[in-house]
């Protein structure tokens, strides 16, 4: 692979060219045996993550656009229904939930880790609300244990974004403890990808699970053991889409690695906070009980186009994720009333530059990351 950056936004391919001989032994039965064994890597791969985060029940589907879906679809979201969540993410984060036939409403966010504003939320609740849709950006966990006590108040799901999250935790516990069901992104540049897309849900409700399984699985209903084989009956409209087993297979190669990837993630964000202190630019503030896992190092600074551009021309490949807010989408014209009433979120859209982390990263990387970044904020103030 070649890439013009120093410092890209990710090294995941170093790590997979060292896990090859792991990856083709993993992936030549499903090429060489009966389509029976995907199925089976597939469940492996649900009940192994299901352990990891210290869940019940997990899901494997396509992508983490399809399980936020499948998820609002599990937990009851439909026509008419509204549901709380962020400004500050993924267009998915709000397709998911116009696509069940609900309405999204949004909360402005913390200036310090950007995650939904639990004081704001209660203001939004009305007679329609069914959910709440937090999202752990950046790989900060939002506040779902204070969410859940709202939540229970007004009788609630709560459907946590935790696409950027997978090996963060809150208050001791994986992230998505506190929700009704979570979702992560198995997608490449996320902190658990495979080479393709992917997702996952996962919920300790049996009946949240049991729709699930439903839905991922054209809707049929489950075989009883008086049926034949090939016997067919569709109990809802469902839809095809299991996680390919090439990427499950993958995957699970990849999992007993993932608490030492988190745990370097998190001494490279702890390493650019205390390189950068002192600088100019914001950095994020993160509660005492939360335990990050950095899908990236956000950054607030003032001129943010030039910030951002000085910083791939030295060869850092930084980016800048979910500005503006997607409250200024043209396709959502009209459907914010209170677009202008998100100050945090606003400013946060004008000031925001990702930079980028991978556990493949030398402490040489991350020096040249933080020398070069103070050098470039020092000469744009």
């Amino acid at each position: 692979m070649s890439n013009s950056f120093r410092i890209p936004r990710s090294r995941t391919f170093e790590t997979h060219r060292a896990l090859r001989d792991q990856f083709m032994a993993a992936i030549e039965p499903l090429v060489l045996n009966t389509y029976s064994h995907s199925a089976q890597v597939r469940a492996e791969l649900e009940a192994a993550f299901a352990a990891e985060v210290n869940a019940k029940y997990a899901v494997a589907v396509g992508s983490g656009t399809i399980a936020l879906f499948l998820a609002l679809r599990a937990c009851g979201i439909g026509p008419g229904d509204e549901v709380i969540t962020v400004a500050n993410s993924d267009i998915s984060t709000t397709a998911a939930i116009t696509n069940c036939g609900a309405r999204p409403l949004v909360a402005d966010v913390l200036p310090s880790d950007y995650t939904m504003n639990p004081d704001l939320v209660e203001a939004l609740i009305t007679p329609k609300t069914r959910a709440l849709l937090p999202v752990d950006l950046h790989g900060h966990p939002a506040n779902v244990k204070r969410l859940r006590e709202l939540a229970n108040q007004h009788n609630l799901k709560i459907v946590e974004d935790a696409a950027l999250a997978t090996g963060a935790q809150d208050y001791g516990r994986p992230v998505g403890a506190f929700a009704d069901a979570a979702i992560f992104s198995l997608a490449p540049f996320k902190p658990f990808g495979s080479a393709g897309n992917g997702g996952i849900v996962v919920t300790d409700d049996e009946e949240i699970y049991r729709q699930l399984c439903l839905l991922a699985d054209y809707g049929h209903a489950p075989r009883q053991p008086d049926q034949p084989a090939a016997y067919q009956n569709y109990i809802a409209e469902g839809y095809n889409v299991p996680l390919d087993a090439l990427q499950a297979a993958i995957l699970l190669v990849k999992l007993p690695y993932l608490k030492q990837w988190t745990a370097k993630r998190r001494a490279i964000g702890e390493a650019l906070a205390a390189g950068l202190a002192g600088a100019s630019a914001r950095t994020p503030s993160l509660r005492p009980e939360s335990a990050p896992t950095f899908r990236s190092y956000t950054i607030r600074v003032d001129r943010q186009l030039e910030v951002h551009q000085a910083l791939r021309d030295a060869g850092i490949e930084a980016v800048i994720h979910y500005a503006p807010p997607i409250t200024r989408y043209s396709v959502y014209a009209g459907l914010f009333p209170n677009k202008d009433q998100l100050p945090v979120t606003e400013r946060l859209g004008r000031e925001i530059v990702n930079l980028p982390v991978s556990p493949e990263f030398t402490d040489e990387d991350v020096n040249y990351m933080i020398e070069t970044t103070r050098n470039i904020l020092k000469s744009h103030n």
